[in-house]
């Protein structure tokens, strides 16, 4: 089992929870027997082939074909305010840690067609071993105060506290005598051994994440660490650490919350044998239920079980009827067109052809003939030879016309489908009678050179529902299966017009002026390839050769 937990791009070199998080997953996953990888890099990521994927923020939608856990740890507010939808609809899974953000799942993916996880992970750390404080000298509070008057007033007033975390996010601190005591390394440990230096934790959330219920990282490297937890009304922390830590009213003004402080850590003080209890409960109820070895087993089981029952209801329906994809090509990019058909090797649908629609000379057909009969001997083929030099859209619907199976769909030589592309657009189909076309999303991937100023290697290109059809119409050509019996009578009879591209635009206008029901799987399934080159960028999305995009007016 090959798992990656995927961290933002943009924030590589730049201190961030994240990056704690992910080192101390890999240390989790690889202690549990999985190869395990934390990387920002898109192209390590797709050269190591994972087999599940955690973006640990939803800054990051799926972009691979892997089983993808999205880690639902932010508030909503921030998904809300980063209009972050469809990067969060594109997780096949989610791993909540609130329940409040288990029904924001449940309500935002309750039209979707097909089934999706949900599972428990939340913002942990390593399985540590209970070695109970020596002392208990001040309050350690650590973050990165990224909301930078979060509780501003109180930890001026306090007078007994030391502040770790960025120093841009404390300098007012810094100019009030030595409560800020710098920054720490975000290496997955440093900051159990400053807990457990001090005896004491201070785990201060932001009222959002109060709100619903959403723990930080504070409370579990705590617990880790075998300090004292000092928390403030974290419904989470509450339900889970009970009487064993101490609590904080926040409600309470500055000085009075300070003095709330107080009173605890001379409680803790005067009482440090039940103190050390306190902590070593608080650290028993970590390591049994909360540990990320203990999350992320329970959640690579629950992927594994939700992969089982996920095929027996793709597959429920008593009918499986064959599926060809029309693949074009003039044989000369090998190695992209052998990748293409690769991803229809790999389909887990069980009846699934390829027709190539082969532009060149007749030798040429035949020795790509016996390329495939030596890379793929087990896949159904047949080919339309389309002679000389025939313009895209007689090659569209000429190799449209040929085929012969009850569902067609459509992936050009350079580009791919994920492997449960077929298996998810065909389950749909088939329990939906009434349905024309079922689309998924579609990432964008910028190979053989540097992307445009701004833009990622991949990203969720195209991934919007059928709703909005009319507004932002934008389907690829390799993204969704048509059933042919709803397929206009003139785009199979009439003489076929001259075009140069746009063809498959023409043929998706005409279905949906046809009125027929198109229906969006919430599924990222495929993928298209553009090339870019160092002196301008060659975008072959604007070129003839491609998979093109239907726009309806």
């Amino acid at each position: 089992m090959k798992i990656v937990f995927q961290n933002v791009p943009l924030w590589q070199g730049m201190p961030h929870a994240e990056a704690e998080l992910s080192r101390r997953m890999v240390h989790a996953a690889q202690t549990l027997g999985f190869n395990a990888l934390e990387s920002s890099d898109l192209d390590q990521i797709d050269i190591f082939q994972p087999d599940i994927i955690f973006p640990l923020h939803f800054f990051l939608p799926k972009l691979f074909d892997a089983f993808t856990v999205g880690c639902m740890w932010n508030p909503t507010y921030a998904i809300e305010r980063n209009n972050a939808w469809d990067n969060v609809k594109s997780y096949d899974g989610y791993g909540v840690a609130s329940e409040t953000q288990n029904q924001l799942v449940i309500a935002f993916r309750f039209k979707s067609p097909v089934p999706y996880l949900t599972t428990l992970l939340y913002p942990s750390t390593n399985t540590t071993i209970f070695c109970p404080p020596k002392q208990f000298s001040s309050p350690v509070y650590i973050g990165s105060n990224w909301s930078k008057d979060r509780h501003k007033e109180f930890f001026l007033e306090a007078q007994d506290i030391h502040v770790y975390g960025s120093r841009e996010g404390w300098q007012y601190l810094e100019e009030v005598g030595s409560k800020y005591q710098g920054e720490i390394p975000f290496d997955g440990s440093s900051a159990l051994k400053i807990y457990h230096q001090s005896g004491i934790g201070l785990a201060l959330h932001h009222e959002s994440h109060n709100r619903e219920g959403i723990p930080s990282m504070r409370p579990f490297e705590i617990a880790a660490s075998g300090a004292v937890m000092i928390a403030d009304q974290n419904g989470f922390v509450q339900r889970v650490f009970g009487d064993n830590a101490l609590y904080l009213n926040t409600a309470l003004d500055s000085a009075a919350l300070a003095e709330q402080l107080d009173e605890h850590v001379l409680w803790i003080k005067g009482h440090q044998e039940q103190a050390r209890e306190m902590a070593c409960a608080c650290h028993e109820i970590f390591c049994q239920k909360y540990s990320l070895e203990v999350l992320l087993e329970g959640v690579v089981n629950d992927v594994c079980q939700f992969r089982k029952g996920k095929e027996k209801h793709l597959t429920s329906v008593q009918e499986t009827p064959a599926v060809e994809l029309i693949v074009r090509t003039d044989g000369k990019q090998k190695s992209r067109f052998v990748r293409a058909l690769d991803s229809i090797q790999q389909q887990t649908y069980p009846f699934v052809t390829a027709h190539i629609v082969f532009r060149g000379e007749a030798d040429d057909l035949l020795a790509l003939q016996e390329t495939i009969k030596k890379e793929f001997p087990e896949m159904g083929v047949s080919y339309t030879h389309a002679v000389g030099e025939t313009d895209r859209g007689t090659q569209f619907y000429n190799g449209l016309r040929s085929t012969t199976a009850p569902f067609v769909g459509f992936l050009d030589h350079d580009d791919i489908i994920f492997h449960d592309h077929v298996a998810v657009l065909m389950g749909i189909l088939l329990r939906n009678q009434d349905a024309a076309v079922v689309y998924g999303g579609s990432v964008k991937v910028w190979e053989d050179g540097e992307p445009p100023d701004g833009e990622m290697v991949r990203k969720l290109a195209y991934f919007h529902d059928v709703d909005g059809v009319t507004e932002k119409a934008f389907i690829t050509s390799n993204s969704y299966i048509v059933r042919r019996d709803t397929i206009p009578w003139q785009v199979m009879n009439q003489p076929i017009p001259s075009m140069a591209c746009r063809e498959d635009r023409l043929f998706l206008k005409l279905l949906y002026r046809d009125r027929v029901k198109f229906v969006f799987s919430e599924k990222v399934t495929s993928a298209f390839f553009v090339v870019s080159q160092k002196r301008g960028i060659l975008m072959k999305i604007m070129t003839c050769w491609n998979r093109e995009k239907l726009q309806v007016n």
